[in-house]
């Protein structure tokens, strides 16, 4: 009996020995977390997108917080998001242009170099001999984009082309990234003239592929007034640090390659209103 006794006070001296043991290591060698890192997290959407380019949204509060990333990094929060956080951070808040996701092809009656019975995926598509569509440049069709989109800013129009819709696009990157043709560009909507087309075939190639491509032919490097496009590699460019959507190249373009979207807009909210 004694030594039972004797053996239950040694475990209980020894347990409170741990005890205070642990509890001075877990003070002396605890990480302090800086509080802004959880007021950052508390106004962040929560979209764990990625497009900050940090692993979720806690991940990209501690990287503004360690000044890693800037406040005006979480394009689904946007300005209002981007405020609230310079304000927790101390600093100026400098706000910046609002953009979307643009997609650069306008492809249309395009034959198919075979039938194409795989996955129903765009990535997928592309490995098998160079995609199936007559196009090496065009879009699939096959509706990637629109499956990564998290917010439910795409949809697959009736010509089997992905439209965006603006008013919901948060400009993550999430179906630019999936693209395997890299047919869409994130750009500031103020720009308002795109060429949709990634064509690199010659002119003639090109024209008798699709009735829509850009033949190189120049027009629209000529009449430019700020000299903002130029074709490289048989495709027409533009500098949208120079462009200002004068839309001069887009009454030029013999083959209506480059468009002016203030007109694509408009038809955009009728189609959603109706």
């Amino acid at each position: 009996m004694e030594l039972v006794l004797g053996a239950t006070i040694t475990l209980v001296i020894l347990g409170m020995i741990f005890g205070i043991g642990l509890a001075i290591a877990s003070d002396k060698f605890a990480v302090k977390v800086d509080p802004r890192i959880d007021s950052i997290n508390d106004i962040l959407p929560g979209a764990n997108c990625g497009a900050c380019g940090q692993p979720g949204c806690n991940g990209f509060a501690q990287a503004v917080v360690e000044g890693k990333a800037p406040v005006t990094g979480c394009t689904v929060g946007q300005n209002e998001v981007a405020e609230l956080m310079a304000r927790i951070m101390g600093v100026k808040f400098e706000g910046r242009e609002r953009a979307v996701a643009v997609v650069m092809c306008h492809a249309r009656g395009i034959k198919n170099k075979f039938v194409y019975h795989g996955v129903k995926d765009c990535r997928a598509a592309h490995i098998v001999g160079g995609g199936f569509l007559g196009c090496d440049y065009g879009c699939l069709g096959l509706g990637t984009c629109v499956e990564a989109c998290k917010f439910e800013a795409m949809y697959m129009g009736k010509d089997n082309l992905p439209r965006i819709i603006e008013e919901r696009c948060t400009a993550c990157g999430k179906c630019a990234a999936v693209c395997p043709r890299k047919l869409i560009s994130i750009v500031p909507t103020s720009k308002m003239v795109h060429v949709r087309c990634k064509s690199l075939d010659k002119g003639a190639v090109a024209k008798k592929i699709c009735q829509d491509s850009c033949i190189a032919c120049k027009q629209c490097e000529k009449i430019c007034p700020y000299d903002a496009i130029h074709v490289q590699n048989n495709l027409a460019v533009i500098d949208y640090h120079k462009c200002t959507s004068c839309g001069k190249c887009v009454e030029v373009c013999p083959n209506h390659t480059i468009i002016n979207f203030a007109r694509e807009r408009s038809l955009a909210k009728h189609t959603l209103t109706v």
